[in-house]
């Protein structure tokens, strides 16, 4: 689907053992010595065992594609047989006699097998993969079997993979003569963090492409999710790549991997998530790197809470960017003569970065683990009535706000933003990480983010809860509050705790940036503009329909009469008729129609999904 696209000869991460693809990690390349050892040498049994996922099947065909040394060797992959079918499959495979159900006859035929083998200078194997699937009866029968020798070696070696129940088989009383007979145990462990980064390098570059189509924060992430088990990566990869392909993104960013991963686990894949690690934390060793580099800026004298650069899914789209103006420039005016334009943002801001807070000190990034210790309401805001300050007591807000640590407010009111939509608050890996990524969170729990310049009337229109930047009194410093409810007078916002301030107190308090999450329900990805095709276009018609403002055949392709109905809803809500569906276009389309479930600055907490 996306190899022309990426520019791949071939579909890096299918999940067939594919020799060309083996790539050798440490524990592969000492898992592959021992099994070329017991197939060259012999020495009866050998058991390899490793979680699902971990490439054990790779490492075996990789070995069978060798130059096998005039060795015979008998694979079989679906061990759930009877002893009987046991022999019959292992002759078969050998090319002998086999349909006889007398283990007599076909133990025989083995032997003989065996002993000419021998002659000629030859070996003879027997693989059993997915072995923890057998029965102990089949098992035993295998021990029978590696009593087929002479004075002075063995006539068969046995090769048996499997997931780690295989141990626990192997350990049960009546397979103890077995058991006492594996000569080799192996248990293959997943790549650590170094390896996955080259793991995922060296799949595309057997499929074509040498430079770098995962960002380095991209590789990180997709390793948090899958722990470096390599079928889970492969699985992650490929699911990742398809969310960039569908945003026509020449390069795999670190939300397109979170995204994926959302995708796939809401589709019931489960996904690993990383261990503990000698060298460090076990969440996301990128944030600490990022949180170093934030603060090497702070004592450069940059201040403490910075945007930086985009992870890739920008707020607004180029197809959003208005004209360059003085002061704030006008992205959307509505139709009608005289009335006020609502979605006002600086051309500044359009395609804005995610929002990413550095720690300033590891010290303060600690405030983040003891606020997720603390017993407290969602997201870490006090929220009973008492703790909620009236209108009027601005001042007072404002003094608070300035005598809290930056990091823990932002923490505080990131984690309640993601409540308000029913998902998982931060975790507490993620909040003692030292940089919160606003982005990279929403993404995690499939969630889009948005940022950019506003006004209260745009923020009004969008109606969902978000992130507003207050700038401290006679300091540069800024804090990250949380609206969580506006009306025509008021607002709820929430930084240690709640407070209802007067529109004009915002205002003023208020830089204008603004930051929030929201869901792509049917998954259009991007702004969509006239003239564009594929599936997005299409679903863009049927949420048109949903409002009554389409009623042509669906097709995929962005002609007249589907800009014409942009054009149309976006001039009913008060926004400018450009007929593009720009990401602000995608929200409030979203808003009005009733079965996408969503929270509201209209309730009075501003805390429900609708």
């Amino acid at each position: 689907m996306y190899e022309r696209f990426f520019r791949f000869h071939d579909q890096p991460f299918r999940l067939t053992p594919d020799p060309r693809y083996l790539f050798l990690g440490n524990e592969h390349r000492e898992g592959y010595a021992h099994l070329l050892y017991a197939m060259r040498e012999g020495s009866g049994f050998v058991c390899v065992s490793g979680e699902v996922g971990t490439g054990k099947t790779t490492l075996v065909r990789s070995l069978l594609s060798e130059e096998r040394d005039n060795i015979a060797v008998a694979y079989i992959f679906n061990p759930v047989l009877s002893s009987v079918e046991l022999l019959q499959t292992v002759n078969a495979e050998f090319g002998l006699p086999a349909r006889t159900t007398s283990k007599k006859e076909l133990t025989d035929a083995l032997g003989i097998f065996l002993d000419a083998q021998r002659a000629t200078g030859g070996r003879a194997v027997i693989i059993v993969d997915e072995a923890q699937n057998l029965d102990p009866v089949v098992l035993e029968q295998l021990r029978l079997l590696s009593n087929l020798e002479t004075a002075t070696e063995k006539l068969l070696q046995i090769i048996l993979l499997g997931q780690p129940e295989l141990d626990a088989l192997l350990e049960r009383p009546e397979l103890r003569q077995l058991s006492q007979r594996i000569a080799l145990r192996w248990q293959l462990e997943p790549l650590d963090r170094v390896e996955a980064h080259l793991y995922l390098r060296h799949r595309l570059a057997v499929a074509g492409r040498e430079d770098d189509v995962f960002d380095d924060r991209a590789l990180d992430v997709l390793y948090e999710h899958t722990s470096g088990l390599p079928r889970l990566m492969n699985i992650l990869a490929h699911r990742s790549l398809l969310v960039a392909y569908t945003k026509s993104q020449p390069r795999v960013t670190a939300t397109d991997v979170a995204m994926a991963a959302h995708e796939l686990e809401q589709g019931k894949v489960p996904l690993a998530r990383v261990r503990n690690e000698a060298s460090g934390p076990a969440a996301g060793g990128w944030f600490y790197k990022a949180a170093a580099a934030g603060a090497v800026a702070l004592a450069s004298g940059v201040v403490a809470f910075l945007l930086v650069a985009p992870l890739g899914d920008t707020g607004l789209d180029a197809a959003t960017e208005p004209r360059a103006n003085s002061g704030r420039s006008q992205a959307g005016v509505a139709a009608a003569p005289g009335e006020a334009a609502v979605n006002e943002v600086k051309k500044a801001s359009v395609g804005s970065p995610g929002l990413r807070i550095p720690a300033v000190s590891r010290a303060e990034s600690s405030t983040g683990a003891r606020l997720a210790q603390n017993r407290r309401e969602p997201g870490g805001i006090r929220s009973d009535a008492a703790s909620t300050e009236e209108v009027g007591n601005v001042d007072k807000f404002e003094r608070r706000l300035a005598r809290s640590s930056g990091y823990e407010v932002a923490t505080g009111s990131m984690s309640g933003l993601i409540e308000l939509w029913g998902r998982s608050p931060l975790a507490p890996a993620e909040i003692a990480s030292g940089t919160l990524d606003l982005q990279l969170l929403g993404a995690r729990r499939g969630l889009r983010y948005m940022g950019a310049e506003m006004t209260l009337p745009l923020v009004e229109l969008i109606d969902l809860p978000a992130l507003f930047e207050f700038k401290l009194q006679g300091s540069d410093e800024v804090r990250y509050v949380l609206l969580k409810n506006l009306d025509e007078r008021s607002a709820l916002v929430a930084g240690d705790r709640e407070a209802r301030l007067s529109r004009s107190d915002i205002e003023r308090l208020w830089t204008g940036k603004t930051h929030l999450l929201w869901s792509d329900g049917e998954r259009l990805s991007k702004a969509l503009i006239p003239g564009a095709e594929g599936p997005q276009v299409e679903k863009l018609q049927k949420l048109l329909s949903e409002v009554d403002l389409y009623d042509e055949p669906y097709s995929q392709v962005y002609d007249e009469r589907t800009q014409d109905a942009v054009r149309r809803f976006q001039i009913s809500k008060g926004l400018m008729g450009n007929g593009v569906a720009d990401i602000v276009t995608q929200i409030v389309l979203y808003k009005s129609i009733s079965r996408f479930e969503r929270p509201s600055l209209g309730s009075g907490e501003g805390a429900s999904v609708q």
